[in-house]
């Protein structure tokens, strides 16, 4: 069952990311630090921002957003399943490799849920490993996992060869693509709740600190805190630069970012990844949104009513408004409206009556299709006798006039008739007259 629904995910995830690309400028004429840059609204599915968002990059430990997938689809119990810490499964580890402490706990047992807030807050290399070894069986066995879910997800320049992301010259992605996997992740259950999470202290662990200083403003003294960030993940090589995944929500307007590759040095310590994320976010909610094309007030085309006393003209008005997500000020001069529609109908017409059709276009995006319909009702006054006469007028003067000629030509007829008789009648009379004197 767990699988499945994962393939109906997948399923309605792909349908959806297909109608995502938009060919609209959103305008956004900010510098940015990351190489690469996905911005995209949850909401309706628009991409209003990318650079180079299909060039390879070394992913880091944004990686650990697809060990979380792999792990939460081949575990049914999250909570109540255990993992035996092997000494053998995380040995290796740079001593500077982020971890989540396992070393000292070596032979124990630990849930995968606990395993999961080691591997999101504190990018827990060491936990990665100890998932891919219970999933997996081995690194190479969970890298199949990885690259067979990513090919799924419709990734095209994508390869994993490890769960958490250290160097490997055959481990990478982009930013589209760490985006469709960022999606997918966000719809799992438990995924956001674990990302979004500051603090947390599993039982016999150390407390764990969320690396997205966006998301805590007692971090780094709250420079890169942003209240609307929720999630996701951080990553970073000195090979793969600064990288960053996260979603915002403000107001009911859902972001997502992913940003890679941006430079860091730790003398000059600053984070472009977040500097970017926040400068991406504070533009999109402040220039973007829903914007209202055509309202169902707004008349696109007149239709002349017959059978109406002294003529109407009917307004045909949108059935329903014409909405597109497009900057604020966007240029009204570049909306292309083609209008398809009657040019006379007949009353009585009631409100909503469909008259036509009417499809808009801004710049390169379709924004649809719309019935026309009449805007109010209208009423026949003219009476059937009325709408008769005013149809068939010259029709009744012709046979009017055909009937008095007919009528006429009888009465002639009649008329000649009567004194051919009358005339045959005097003349008999008269041959009578002339045998009796003769």
């Amino acid at each position: 069952m767990k699988r499945l629904a994962a393939i109906v995910i997948s399923a309605i995830f792909i349908c959806v990311s297909v109608f995502s690309v938009s060919a609209v400028n959103y305008g956004f004429d900010g510098s940015t630090a990351s190489r690469a840059i996905y911005l995209e609204n949850l909401n309706n599915g628009t991409v209003v921002f990318e650079k180079d968002a299909n060039e390879r990059h070394y992913p880091a430990s944004t990686t650990k957003i697809m060990t979380f997938i792999i792990t939460a689809e081949n575990v049914s119990d999250l909570d109540n399943t255990k993992v035996t810490v092997k000494q053998e499964a995380i040995e290796g580890l740079d001593p500077e490799s982020t971890v989540m402490g396992l070393s000292q706990h070596v032979g124990e047992q630990v849930s995968v849920k606990d395993l999961l807030y080691g591997l999101m807050l504190p990018s827990g290399n060491d936990a990665a490993l100890a998932l891919a070894d219970y999933v997996g069986g081995s690194i190479s066995g969970f890298a199949e996992k990885m690259n067979a879910k990513a090919a799924e997800l419709g990734c095209t320049n994508t390869h994993f060869t490890n769960p958490h992301g250290l160097y490997d010259t055959e481990h990478y992605t982009t930013a589209h693509d760490m985006a469709l996997i960022a999606k997918y992740a966000m719809k799992l259950p438990g995924f956001m709740d674990i990302c979004n999470t500051v603090y947390y202290t599993p039982a016999g662990f150390e407390e764990l600190h969320n690396t997205n200083y966006m998301l805590d403003q007692n971090a780094e003294g709250g420079m890169y805190y942003y209240p609307y960030v929720k999630g996701i993940k951080t990553g970073y090589l000195d090979e793969a630069g600064k990288c960053l995944v996260t979603s915002a929500d403000k107001d009911g307007s859902q972001y997502l970012c992913v940003c890679l590759g941006a430079d860091f040095s730790y003398d000059e310590n600053i984070n472009y990844a977040m500097k970017d994320t926040a400068a991406l976010y504070d533009w999109a909610f402040e220039n973007l949104g829903e914007q209202a094309v055509y309202s169902p007030a707004d008349s696109l085309s007149t239709v002349n009513v017959k059978y109406v006393r002294n003529g109407k003209s009917l307004a045909a008005v949108p059935e329903k408004a014409i909405t597109a997500f497009l900057p604020n000020n966007y240029d009204k001069n570049k909306l292309d409206v083609s209008v398809t529609c009657v040019n006379e109908t007949e009353a009585p017409v009631k409100k909503g009556d469909v008259l036509g059709t009417v499809s808009v276009k801004y710049e390169d995006l379709d924004l649809g299709v719309t019935n026309l319909v009449a805007a109010e009702d209208v009423e026949r006054d003219i009476s059937p006798f009325e709408v008769f006469v005013s149809e068939h007028g010259v029709l009744l003067i012709i046979a009017a006039a055909a009937l008095v000629i007919i009528i006429m030509l009888i009465i002639i007829l009649i008329a000649v008739h009567s004194s051919r008789k009358r005339r045959r009648e005097r003349e008999q009379r008269a041959g009578r007259g002339r045998r009796y004197r003769d």
